[in-house]
C-alpha cells in the first residue's frame, strides 16, 4: 500500500497481507516505545467483516507484522508484535471494527530469570540473556561484580532489578529498555549525553529535513518541566540510607550525593534535596558489589534529574530512536526566529509514537533534558 506517494506499507496477520484480504479496512495503527515503559507495545483498529472475524481465528499470541520501506528517507524496516489482547469489538451491520493491542514478540521475557543467573557484571548479565535469544544490544559495561539471581523475577522484572542495582562509577544513571526493532538497550545515563558524538542530528522546525546536516524536523513542540513530580518520586532527591555491613559488623551509610550537569542550571532546589525519608536496607552479608546499595539511591536521584521535557510531532517517520542523543531548537511554531533558549539544548529521545494510517505515516517524539539552559538564577540550585 502506497501512502503519502513515498511510503510502501505492508502489515500481516500470520501470513495474511491485511490489504489483499477482501473486505478488511484498515484504520489506524499507533506504535508506541519508551524507557518508563521498557516493553513497546501496539495498537491497531481496522473493519472486518463477519464471516472474516468466525472463519479466522485471532487467537492469543497472534503474529502481527508491520513493514514500512522509503527510499526518501532511507527507512526500511520491519515491527513484529503478539497479538495481547482484543480491546474492543464493535458489530457494525456486516462487519465487525475492531481494536487490537500487541506487544513485541518478545514473549520469552515473561519466563523465568534464572537460567542467566552469574557471578559477573550486570552488563554481562543483559549482554548474556540478549546473545540467547539473538537480540540486537547496546548495552554499557558496568563495575558492580557479584552473583546475580533472579529468584522470582522473570527475565523483564530480572533486567528491571538489575539496572536499579546497577553501577558504573559516582555519576551513574543506570536504565534499561527494548526499542520497537527488538534491539536490547542497557545505558548509563551520564556518559549517553557525555560521550556523544560531536555532531549529533537535531530536531529543527522545517517540513524537508535535511540528512546531510544531521537534521529531523519537526511540526510543533510543546514542553513540560516536572521537577516536582520526580522530587517526590524520589523521596527528595537527598538523605542518606542506612544498612548494616556483616562484614565489618557495623552500620554504614547509602548516600549519593553527585551529579554531572550537562545544562546550565539543573533544576532541584538545595532545600529540597534534604531527603524526605530514610530507608532501612537489608543486611549486607557480603553478597553484594561494593556500591550495590548506593547505586540504587544514585540511579534514581540521577534519572530524576532529567525533568524537562518536550512533545515533538513529526509530519514524517524518520529515523530516530529510542535513547537517541540529539540537539533541539526550541522556536514558536508560528515564528521560528522566536527561540526559547532555556528549553533548547541536548536531550534523549525517551518516547516514540509512530503512527500509522492510510492517510499519512507521522510520530510523536518526547525527548528529556536535564535542567534548564537559561542565564543564572538568583534561586539556589542543589
Amino acid at each position: 500500500m502506497l501512502v503519502q506517494d513515498i511510503y510502501n506499507l505492508n502489515i500481516f496477520i500470520d501470513d495474511l497481507n491485511l490489504f489483499e484480504a477482501p473486505g478488511v479496512v484498515f484504520s489506524n495503527a499507533d506504535i508506541y516505545e519508551s524507557i518508563a515503559n521498557p516493553v513497546p507495545v501496539m495498537t491497531m483498529e481496522m473493519i472486518i467483516p463477519n464471516g472474516w472475524m468466525d472463519g479466522r481465528t485471532l487467537s492469543d499470541g497472534t503474529k502481527i507484522k508491520i513493514q514500512i520501506q522509503c527510499e526518501t528517507l532511507d527507512l526500511d524496516a520491519e515491527y513484529t508484535f503478539r497479538l495481547y489482547n482484543i480491546k474492543e469489538l464493535e458489530v457494525m451491520q456486516n462487519n465487525v471494527r475492531i481494536n487490537l493491542e500487541g506487544i513485541l514478540d518478545f514473549y520469552d521475557g515473561y519466563s523465568s530469570g534464572n537460567a542467566y543467573n552469574l557471578c559477573g557484571t550486570s552488563s554481562e548479565v543483559f549482554q548474556k540473556i540478549a546473545g540467547t535469544f539473538g537480540l540486537n544490544a547496546d548495552i554499557d559495561s558496568t563495575n558492580d561484580k557479584q552473583l546475580w539471581v533472579a529468584g522470582q523475577k522473570n527475565i523483564y522484572q530480572f533486567f528491571t532489578y538489575l539496572a536499579a542495582y546497577g553501577w558504573v562509577d559516582e555519576t551513574s544513571g543506570m536504565f534499561w529498555c527494548l526499542d520497537k526493532n527488538k534491539t536490547l538497550l542497557y545505558k548509563n545515563l551520564t556518559t549517553l549525553f557525555r560521550n556523544r558524538q560531536d555532531k549529533v542530528y537535531s530536531f529543527v522546525q522545517t517540513p524537508v529535513p535535511d540528512k546531510k546536516n544531521k537534521e529531523f524536523g519537526y511540526s510543533g513542540v510543546k514542553g513540560s518541566i516536572q521537577a516536582g513530580t520526580n522530587n517526590l518520586r524520589n523521596d527528595g532527591y537527598g538523605g542518606s540510607d542506612s544498612y548494616f555491613d556483616l562484614k565489618s559488623y557495623s552500620w554504614k551509610q547509602a548516600k549519593a550525593n553527585k551529579v554531572v550537569a550537562e545544562s546550565n542550571i539543573i533544576n532541584v532546589s538545595k532545600d529540597l534535596s534534604k531527603g524526605l525519608s530514610q530507608e532501612w536496607f537489608s543486611f549486607d552479608v557480603g553478597n553484594h558489589h561494593a556500591n550495590y546499595f548506593k547505586a540504587y539511591k544514585q540511579n534514581r536521584r540521577v534519572l530524576s534529574t532529567y525533568s524537562t521535557y518536550a512533545t515533538l510531532t513529526t509530519e514524517f517517520l524518520q529515523k530516530y530512536r529510542l535513547g537517541e542523543i540529539v540537539t533541539l531548537e526550541y522556536t514558536d511554531s508560528k515564528n521560528v526566529d522566536n527561540k526559547l533558549n532555556s528549553l533548547s539544548g541536548t536531550y534523549m529521545i525517551d518516547a516514540i509514537h509512530s503512527q500509522i494510517s492510510l492517510n499519512n505515516i507521522s510520530g510523536i517524539v518526547e525527548m528529556v533534558m536535564q535542567g534548564l539552559n537559561g542565564k543564572a538564577t538568583t534561586q539556589e540550585n542543589y
